[in-house]
């Protein structure tokens, strides 16, 4: 399959079908009845719609924007971002993981978080109100009381209802545990929630006619700090008994932001219970609200580090494009007066390799991360599941972080690329720099990523996650040894897993020394040097399959 402007098809191909071998968790029993065909229709699809309908949209989402009205307090998306929502909830895109026993199609979430490149890479404005509504419903389906599944989780497992997730509020920031928004329980067992949440992504919009809201309030006279903390339903508009809508709940946005980019994405600021009336349902038990967030969380930071992976691929390819055509002076190493494409230029050869290896390397890590998420769903062996949920755990924070910031850069490099027509609106690249740039900051900064992995990953059952993902690790580089080609690759690979190792060592050990403030300032750099370390297991994971392949069909990908 050849390049198009968003995804390199072949690549994602690549990836699930010889990397992951996608196909071999058709023998466990949630997924015998799912097929290759199956999933290769399932990513036509999703590119299909992405061609026709996000992209198509996305220049309405930069430049036209959303339109909020302070009198009503409704926000208007751009009449085209209908129609291609329209198309990806018919298509079933937004439940496609969910199991069929709950009204989804039953498909790996590997598969789900390969299409979501396409989408993303399309419009990422667009693709975030069909994200969300996705995480929400996650949330419902494994947290929620009959009553309240029946209340909500049908209209967003249709994909009638969209969905957000509420936990920023100002002067918190981060620091969720100072958060101020109140609940007070009613005899009626319905709680009333009061306070302001800020940069809510999705938080107004009219793609939908109800919006449900988990919101992290503290009941009354609970404890100060996250132990106090519950989680809330608040629906947009109230749901009667009977699943009509009711009047509309005592909740507004009062306002949107003004971004550098994703403007087509409504980040909104909610008021909840201006007038003393905003009704909500519990979620999940009394304050374990950052508990049952955080299920929610974790896969919506895989998606942000593949929301900056998806922007730095069209970009990567907007500029291989780009240099293929663009003819600025003589040939390497001539005085010819005929001018040559700059792909020939030796620093424009070394960005677009640079670029490259890290768009395959980033796309291969989200969806191994994703794959062992399936892995751990569908087996029944304990130690396994434990296993695979270690190694879910202690990516995530590098899939979030590094891809999000290492996507942002290969944006920037992309502009370099184009030169000075990179700089102008006309040319996408601008565009996929400044949507990008929030995939570091939002769930979760990126040193707060850092933090993560530093201070309480790595400790994880006392390094036994760490000591697994290295195993893994070392077990690729020992076949990768074994090929000749690669052999030297493989053994500088080796040194620096041995160096991540040793270092690791010293940064713990120098935490519970005398300057323990210095030892955490490393946090944020040593996740970019995991992450560089990963990077280099994924490519010699992917040259080892490729080099056994050389000399057959496809060659020169392959080579």
């Amino acid at each position: 399959m050849s390049l198009n402007p968003l995804v390199d098809s072949r690549d994602v191909r690549f990836v699930v079908f010889e990397m992951l071998e996608i196909d071999k968790i058709n023998r466990y029993e949630r997924f015998t009845e799912l097929d290759r065909d199956m999933y290769e229709d399932t990513l036509n699809l999703a590119e299909k719609i992405a061609v026709d309908q996000f992209l198509t949209s996305n220049a309405d989402g930069d430049k036209i924007g959303l339109k909020y009205n302070s009198d009503t307090h409704e926000v208007k998306v751009p009449e085209s971002f209908h129609k291609g929502f329209k198309a990806y909830i018919e298509a079933g895109f937004h439940n496609l993981a969910f199991p069929p026993e709950e009204g989804g199609m039953g498909m790996p979430v590997t598969i789900a978080f390969a299409s979501q490149e396409y989408f993303n890479a399309g419009n990422t404005s667009l693709g975030m109100y069909c994200s969300t509504l996705t995480g929400t419903a996650h949330l419902l389906m494994a947290y929620g009381s009959e009553e309240v599944k029946k209340m909500f989780l049908h209209k967003m497992i249709t994909g009638e209802w969209c969905g957000t997730m509420c936990i920023t509020e100002p002067g918190a920031g981060s620091d969720v545990g100072a958060l101020k928004t109140k609940a007070v329980r009613q005899s009626d067992g319905t709680y009333l929630i009061s306070g302001q949440k800020i940069f809510i992504s999705n938080g107004e919009h009219d793609l939908t006619p109800n919006i449900i809201h988990p919101v992290l309030a503290r009941i009354e006279g609970d404890p100060e700090g996250t132990k106090g903390i519950s989680i809330f339903i608040v629906p947009k508009v109230l749901v009667n008994k009977n699943g009509s809508l009711g009047e509309r709940n005592d909740m507004i946005c009062s306002g949107i932001e003004h971004k550098m980019g994703m403007k087509g994405s409504a980040t909104a600021v909610l008021n909840f219970g201006d007038n003393g009336h905003c009704i909500a349902e519990l979620l999940g038990p009394e304050r374990k609200g950052i508990q049952v967030m955080f299920h929610m969380m974790n896969e919506q930071r895989i998606l942000v580090g593949m929301q900056g992976m998806a922007q730095a691929g069209t970009a990567y390819l907007h500029a291989l494009n780009f240099a293929k055509e663009r003819k600025q002076g003589a040939a390497f190493g001539t005085r010819s007066a005929e001018q040559t494409a700059i792909i020939g230029h030796p620093d424009v050869r070394r960005n677009l390799l640079w670029m490259k290896a890290y768009t395959e390397g980033m796309r291969a890590l989200i969806l191994y991360t994703m794959y062992c998420m399936d892995l751990e769903t569908v087996t029944h062996n304990k130690d396994e599941k434990s296993r695979w949920h270690d190694l879910v755990e202690i990516l995530t924070p590098i899939c979030k972080a590094y891809c999000s910031d290492k996507g942002f850069e290969t944006c920037v490099k992309a502009i370099q690329i184009h030169g000075g027509y990179g700089y102008c609106h006309e040319y996408k690249v601008e565009q996929c720099a400044r949507d990008s740039k929030i995939t570091s900051i939002y769930e979760g900064t990126n040193a707060i990523q850092a933090l993560d992995l530093f201070d309480r990953k790595i400790r994880m059952k006392q390094g036994a996650a760490f000591e697994a993902l290295l195993s893994h690790m070392k077990a690729t580089v020992k076949r990768a040894q074994g090929i000749a080609d690669l052999s030297p690759y493989a053994s500088e690979i080796g040194k620096v897993i041995t160096a991540l190792e040793d270092l690791t060592v010293e940064l713990l050990a120098a935490t519970a020394g005398d300057d323990p403030f210095l030892a955490y300032s490393w946090a944020s750099p040593y996740l970019e040097i995991f992450g560089d370390v990963v990077m280099g297991w994924m490519l010699i994971w992917q040259a080892a399959i490729a080099s056994g392949k050389i000399g057959k069909d496809d060659d020169a990908y392959y080579t």
